[in-house]
């Protein structure tokens, strides 16, 4: 489970895999907090759950990057790492259950490194080769 970063004109990009469908998320979600939070630890404060639904994983993976940059910004939750993440099929629709631990953000102690607008849909794909789950994020920053 890994992520990457990539030249991106104008934008910043990262690919990331994982070993299962999870892990691929986990390693995004890591991603994304090496790009925007410096001076980051694993101090535990407490835990916020979501539960996201779609039509696609590709979509998941984007309300849910998109949510950690809201706690970020707006709430001043600091994500530290994922607790529980499942994910149910029901018809064609898809649902992530996550629990997320982290902080309140400390404007003595972290720092924002990249303030990003949005994660967008560019050149997204999950691709399952054999056993191991890749795919590129963009960040509009």
């Amino acid at each position: 489970m890994s992520f990457k970063l990539i030249d991106h004109t104008a934008d910043i990009a990262m690919v990331v895999d994982g070993n299962s469908i999870e892990e691929l998320f986990i390693s995004a979600c890591n991603g994304w907090k090496f790009i925007t939070i410096e001076n980051s630890n694993d101090r535990i404060e407490s835990s916020k759950k979501f539960l996201f639904n779609g039509n696609s994983y590709e979509e998941l993976l984007i309300e849910l990057i998109n949510e950690l940059n809201f706690q970020l910004l707006v709430k001043k939750f600091v994500f530290t790492t994922v607790n529980k993440i499942t994910f149910s099929k029901f018809n064609s629709s898809i649902q992530l259950d996550i629990e997320i631990f982290g902080q309140r953000f400390n404007y003595e102690k972290h720092l924002i490194k990249e303030e990003i607008k949005a994660v967008t849909f560019h050149q997204m794909k999950i691709v399952n080769e054999k056993g191991l789950f890749t795919t590129k994020i963009v960040f509009d920053i």
